[in-house]
């Protein structure tokens, strides 16, 4: 894990200018990715006007999204001795600490 904490403190500019300035086409359809970004924008309204459906609640939708995965498949094979049973734990770090170098990040760049 130290080895990604100092990979993500040395891109932490690139990977949040690749974030701002990339759309990643996903299909906001019936699927599960567009039923959570709806009740993103109901449960979590975000900005001054409230409710307004952004960038964020997108990116937010996928990294919910995405962690929910890491959570079941790090965990599912863990279960059945594919992965050692810490790892789970070290996922779930992982996403932890990329959250916490951006908070730290805003300090620097607004």
């Amino acid at each position: 894990m130290k080895k990604l904490r100092i990979f993500l403190e040395a891109n932490k500019n690139e990977i949040v200018n690749f974030v701002q300035e990339n759309q990643r086409p996903i299909d906001i359809g019936n699927n599960a990715y567009g039923r959570l970004l709806k009740e993103l924008a109901s449960d979590f309204p975000m900005g001054k006007d409230g409710n307004v459906l952004d960038k964020a609640h997108n990116e937010l939708a996928i990294a919910v999204l995405e962690s929910l995965w890491c959570g079941w498949l790090s965990q599912a094979k863990a279960n059945d001795g594919r992965y050692a049973k810490d790892d789970p734990e070290n996922f779930k770090q992982a996403i932890l600490m990329a959250f916490d170098i951006g908070k730290e990040y805003s300090k620097i760049r607004t």
